[in-house]
C-alpha cells in the first residue's frame, strides 16, 4: 500500500518520540504475572465467525462517483469495485449481515467509509487474493459518536485469507462498540487515534496485523463480567508503531505462540485487569 505524506508524518512523529525515551518498554508499575499452564479462551468462535464461503450472497458492484451503499436487512453480500462516499448498514438488531470484500476500495469524504448502525452481528470476509481499502477523511461532522473509518456499533467478526488496508485520518481505524473478532487475513492499519478498538474486548487468531498509530495499537476500554474488556492474541503475527500504549486492555491481556513486535511512545503493554499470560510472543 502507498504511504499518504500525512501517515508518514505518524510513523516519524512515534518513531522520534521513541528515540528520546529509548524505546519505552514495559512499565516498571507491578502486575502480576500469572503463571497458567493453560490456554483460555475468553471469546466463544461461532461456526458463522469462520464462516468464508457465501451460499446465496446479494452481488453488488459498487460504481465509481459519490455516494451512498445502503444495507437494510440480513443476508450475505458480495462486494466489489471502489466507491467515493459509505456503505452503511442498518438492519434489525436480531439479522445478521455478512459482508465478503472481493477488491473493495472506499473512500470517504465525511464520517465513516463503512458504518453500521445496527445488526446483531457484523462478519466481514477478506475473499482469497483479493485486496481491500477503507479511508476516511478528517471531516466527521455529524458522525462525531462513530469516529472510526470502519465503524460497527455490534459485534464485528473479520476473517479471511484477504487484505484490508485502512487509513483513519480523523481518529480511529477500526472500531466497534463492542467486540473485535480478527480471525485472518492480512489487516494493515494507520490511524490517529487507536489501530484497532474494540470497547468490549479484543480476539486476534492467525492473522497479520501492521498499525501504526498516534494513539494506541490495540486497545480494549470496558471492563465487567466474563471476558468484557479482554484482549487475546492467538498466533500470527503482529507489528505495532504506537504514539501511546503499544497494547491497552481494560481488563486481560492474553497472548500465545504469536510473533509480536511492539514500538510505544508510553509502554508496550497497559494492563488493567489482573491476568497478563504472554507465552512466547513479545519480542
Amino acid at each position: 500500500m502507498k504511504r499518504s505524506v500525512a501517515c508518514k508524518s505518524i510513523v516519524a512523529a512515534a518513531c522520534a518520540a521513541l528515540f528520546l525515551t529509548g524505546c519505552a518498554g514495559e512499565s516498571p508499575a507491578a502486575r502480576e504475572v500469572w503463571q497458567e499452564t493453560a490456554w483460555q479462551a475468553a471469546f466463544e468462535i461461532t461456526r458463522e465467525d469462520e464462516k468464508t464461503e457465501p451460499e446465496q450472497p446479494q452481488e453488488v458492484q459498487l460504481t465509481n462517483g459519490t455516494g451512498t451503499f445502503r444495507i437494510a436487512e440480513g443476508g450475505e453480500y458480495l462486494l466489489s469495485g471502489s466507491m467515493e462516499g459509505q456503505i452503511i448498514v442498518d438492519a434489525c438488531e436480531d439479522e445478521l449481515v455478512h459482508l465478503y470484500l472481493a477488491g473493495v476500495n472506499v473512500t470517504s469524504h465525511q464520517g465513516p467509509a463503512i458504518l453500521i448502525e445496527e445488526a446483531s452481528k457484523v462478519v466481514m470476509t477478506l475473499v482469497s487474493g483479493t485486496e481491500n481499502a477503507l479511508t476516511d477523511s478528517p471531516d466527521y461532522t455529524g458522525y462525531e459518536d462513530t469516529e472510526g473509518c470502519l465503524y460497527c456499533a455490534a459485534d464485528l467478526t473479520i476473517n479471511g485469507e484477504g487484505s484490508l488496508s485502512v487509513i483513519g485520518y480523523h481518529e480511529d481505524g477500526i472500531r466497534s462498540r463492542d467486540v473485535v473478532k480478527v480471525l485472518g487475513g492480512r489487516i494493515d492499519v494507520q490511524a490517529r487515534g487507536d489501530g484497532i478498538r474494540g470497547n468490549d474486548g479484543i480476539a486476534i487468531k492467525n492473522s497479520q496485523i501492521e498499525i501504526e498509530s498516534e494513539g494506541s495499537g490495540i486497545r480494549s476500554t470496558r471492563q465487567g463480567e466474563g471476558a468484557r474488556g479482554v484482549i487475546e492474541i492467538d498466533g500470527g503475527t503482529i507489528q505495532l508503531i504506537a504514539g501511546k500504549n503499544g497494547i491497552w486492555s481494560a481488563s486481560d491481556l492474553h497472548m500465545q505462540d504469536c510473533g509480536c513486535t511492539i514500538n510505544a511512545v508510553e509502554e508496550k503493554t497497559r494492563i488493567e485487569g489482573r491476568n497478563a499470560i504472554e507465552e512466547g510472543c513479545m519480542n
